[in-house]
């Protein structure tokens, strides 16, 4: 389960860290436009996930920082999904990346807790 564990990790990591960047950079600054969001909101997204992937690379080694980053990345997917799916109206299925992403965060929270239970 540690190899499961580590493998998700890397690769949620890498993930945001990519989305983030693009983020963070205002290249999706249209679509919080479109859903009404002030544009703090494409910083503040952008640098949530930023921490957040910084958070599962670094909760590879310490479970705490793991349990965290997940919690703090499924929830902002969470939060993707609601805005997809609710403010902007957009069909279900542009909302599934991010309940996959939102699902493989806690998912990571969850095998972190499993784990210390087992120590």
């Amino acid at each position: 389960m540690d190899i499961l564990l580590f493998i998700l990790q890397a690769i949620l990591g890498l993930m945001f860290l990519v989305t983030g960047t693009i983020i963070s950079l205002g290249k999706m600054a249209d679509q919080f436009t479109r859903f009404g969001y002030p544009s703090y909101f494409n910083y503040l997204t952008g640098v949530t996930e930023l921490l957040g992937a910084i958070g599962m690379v670094v909760g590879i080694w310490i479970p705490i920082v793991g349990i965290l980053a997940g919690m703090l990345l499924g929830v902002t997917m969470l939060i993707a999904a609601f805005t997809l799916i609710v403010v902007a109206r957009d069909p279900f299925a542009k909302a599934i990346p991010s309940i996959v992403l939102a699902f493989l965060s806690f998912l990571v929270t969850f095998l972190h807790c499993i784990n210390a239970l087992y120590i």
